[in-house]
């Protein structure tokens, strides 16, 4: 206030114009802070109006007009547990991204939401489509396979079981080569005992289904039972060298996740708090380990959505347990059980067929397809004389579907194994019919592929001891047991990629120029850098390329593969980064490269691979009992409903025409029809003898 009183006696005492300039400045800027105040203001408010018709802009979905009414019942259900049966072209996907849509719109963060798929292609794709819906990006939810959820799960909180956050993984074949290394440390390769692809079926058999060795054995390899304690005792070196070695296999993801829910309710509290929606597709492939990490995840809310169809579920040899989906009501109170029966992809002949084959199933939640499309033509059953004969039919149908001016990829020949492919693909290619057979070696299980990210390996564990063996390997004249001696020396430093040096003894003649003018040089080149094409170009010009012509008749081939990665690793910053990424993306491959890029073939695919895909035209062969149903799968318990269901999903990949083809006889025996062929009524079904 005395600064205040100073000022207006200071004020008074001036001159009469210099006060009335005072008050005329003050009046001025007076004037111009109410003006700036109304500009930001109105500034303000026009910003507001904007963030508020882009608002409005999101809640503009039509549901009840966009959804047919049994989806629009799924997507605006209230909270709690809910069922969904979804069937075959019912439109499942869409289902799904309206219901994560509708979540938000209506105050779930995105954040809050966890969508769990069977391919990352899935879930991106999902994602991506709920984005365009909402207007809005949503990058803050969580989307991916089981395996990638615990991956990044497990990097929060590793230490809990026993490891280290930044693991690497291991993909199918270094589980190979480390069981191989288990066996040969325990001197057990002189022994009868299976080879190690096969360990590896057990091991993995196990793991997802939760079952001992002597059971899995039982159940799927009896003829190797006297040797259970030799594969116990090696299975569990292995899990002992990956616990010292900070390593995770694609089973471990899953065990270890369900390990740190069950174990620390503390971290199972935090997500199953923090994730109030759970949605989970294809819930119908889970396997027991998935069933109950779900479970796990959404015990505080109880908001779990579990879609899938129970007469699609045909991938018990990998593991995936029907009685999931079947005991879901059992397993969660007040369960909402919703049925997708309206079809948008086949005929109604086509549906007919496909209910009449399904019923005659015991366990399952019974539903009726019902067809949008207009009718069409009847389903076609085909019997031929033999192999030969059904496959000159289907080739010259298929000519014909050409030239009435169809694309040959609208057209696809399935079958229950891949052998009964091999007559077909001989006369297409006697034909001149281009096709793609859907199967061969995933991209990082080829040899080539393996070699040069071995060296990625070393530079981010050390002590990757299948990687360090991999890579000596190429040294010339080092095979396994030098290549053994010197990584048992390095290995016993802090730093063996610097102790390589004085592991230069162990080099016979043959290699030792190469050892130490070129592998040796760029090995501690190489150490220290963390950029992965970078560090892929190095040994690419240095090392590897020189080595591929060496040993490999289309090198060129194999170059140009990776040549592709170091364009793909681009877009990581370090190794660690880009080899996990690298192999969880593989683990689906097979899955996923079944949208292929290719524009005009015919696709030759097995059912099981088929799943979830369709065509214009399609062709089932080798429908004849002991074929399919296959007489190994008719063995199980429920044998024969899995392989009903098999048939169930072919069928209804067909979206016009179908052709059901059977063989009358072999070279040297008579064939008996499918029995799945007489249980459908003869009214649906148009016969053809082809003579």
């Amino acid at each position: 206030m005395s600064i205040i009183a100073s000022n207006i006696k200071v004020f008074v005492k001036r001159p009469l114009p210099i006060q009335i300039l005072y008050i005329s400045s003050f009046y001025i800027l007076l004037f111009t802070l109410t003006n700036r105040t109304k500009i930001v203001y109105f500034q303000y408010m026009k910003s507001y109006s904007i963030r508020k018709d882009s608002r409005s802009v999101e809640t503009t979905i039509d549901y009840k007009n966009e959804l047919n009414s049994l989806q629009h019942e799924v997507v605006c259900s209230e909270d709690g547990a809910s069922l969904v049966i979804a069937g075959a072209g019912t439109g499942k996907t869409r289902t799904i991204i309206y219901r994560v849509a509708w979540l938000i719109q209506n105050g779930i963060a995105p954040q809050s939401i966890l969508l769990l798929t069977f391919t990352n292609k899935a879930a991106k794709e999902m994602m991506k489509r709920t984005e365009g819906l909402l207007s809005k990006n949503i990058t803050a939810l969580w989307g991916g396979t089981f395996h990638h959820v615990a991956n990044k799960l497990l990097r929060n909180h590793a230490k809990l079981i026993g490891y280290k956050n930044d693991f690497l993984i291991l993909d199918r074949t270094d589980t190979k080569d480390m069981l191989d290394s288990c066996v040969l440390e325990l001197n057990q390769k002189e022994k009868i005992i299976p080879a190690s692809a096969i360990i590896v079926d057990v091991y993995s058999f196990m793991k997802n289904t939760n079952d001992n060795i002597e059971s899995v054995l039982n159940k799927k390899y009896p003829q190797y039972i006297e040797f259970t304690q030799e594969l116990m005792d090696i299975i569990t070196l292995y899990e002992a060298k990956k616990l010292r070695q900070n390593m995770m296999d694609f089973d471990d993801l899953l065990l270890n996740l369900k390990l740190l829910l069950q174990e620390h309710n503390e971290v199972c509290n935090m997500y199953s708090n923090r994730f109030r929606h759970v949605l989970v597709d294809e819930y119908q492939d889970t396997n027991t380990i998935q069933g109950e990490i779900v479970d796990l995840i959404s015990r505080v809310h109880g908001n779990i959505m579990a879609v899938g169809d129970d007469g699609q579920s045909i991938f018990s040899f990998r593991g995936a347990n029907f009685e999931n989906i079947l005991n879901f009501p059992l397993r969660h109170k007040n369960v909402k059980i919703y049925k997708l029966t309206i079809n948008y992809r086949s005929t109604p002949e086509i549906l007919a067929l496909a209910n009449s084959i399904i019923v005659h199933n015991k366990k399952q939640f019974p539903k009726q397809l019902e067809a949008v499309k207009e009718s069409g033509v009847l389903p076609t059953k085909v019997a031929v004389e033999n192999v030969y004969e059904q496959a000159e039919f289907v080739a010259s149908k298929i000519m014909d579907i050409r030239d009435d001016g169809h694309e040959l990829s609208s057209v696809a020949v399935l079958y229950r194994s891949h052998y009964q492919a091999m007559e077909m693909e001989l006369e297409l290619k006697r034909r001149g019919i281009s096709y793609d057979v859907r199967s061969g070696l995933k991209f990082l299980e080829q040899a080539h592929i393996k070699d040069i990210l071995s060296y990625l390996r070393i530079l981010a564990n050390p002590f990757d001891e299948l990687s360090w063996v991999r890579i000596l390997k190429m040294i010339p004249g080092v095979g396994n047991k030098t290549a053994d001696r010197i990584w048992k020396e390095i290995s016993g430093s802090d730093n063996p990629i610097k102790s390589l040096t004085y592991a230069r003894h162990h080099i016979i003649k043959k290699g030792k120029a190469y050892f130490e003018q070129t592998f040796l040089p760029i090995i501690v080149e190489l150490e220290g850098r963390d950029i992965p094409a970078a560090c892929l170009t190095i040994v690419l010009e240095n090392i590897y390329e020189q080595y591929l012509f060496n040993r490999y008749d289309n090198a060129e081939l194999r170059l140009e593969d990776i040549k592709q990665m170091i364009q793909y690793a681009n877009k990581y910053e370090t190794i660690a980064e880009f080899i996990n990424e690298m192999s969880l993306d593989d683990q689906h491959a097979q899955t996923e490269e079944t949208d292929s890029d290719r524009d005009n073939e015919v696709i030759l695919s097995s059912i099981h691979q088929a799943k979830g895909l369709e065509w214009n035209t399609v062709f089932i062969i080798g429908l004849n009992d002991g074929r399919f149903p296959s007489l190994k799968a008719l063995r199980g318990e429920y044998g024969e409903e899995e392989e009903r269901r098999l048939f169930y999903v072919a069928t209804t990949r067909a979206c016009k025409e179908l052709y059901l083809c059977y063989c009358l006889a072999t070279d040297n025996a008579f064939l008996k029809p499918s029995r799945f062929l007489n249980e459908s009524p003869n009214e649906l079904l148009e016969e053809l003898i082809v003579t």
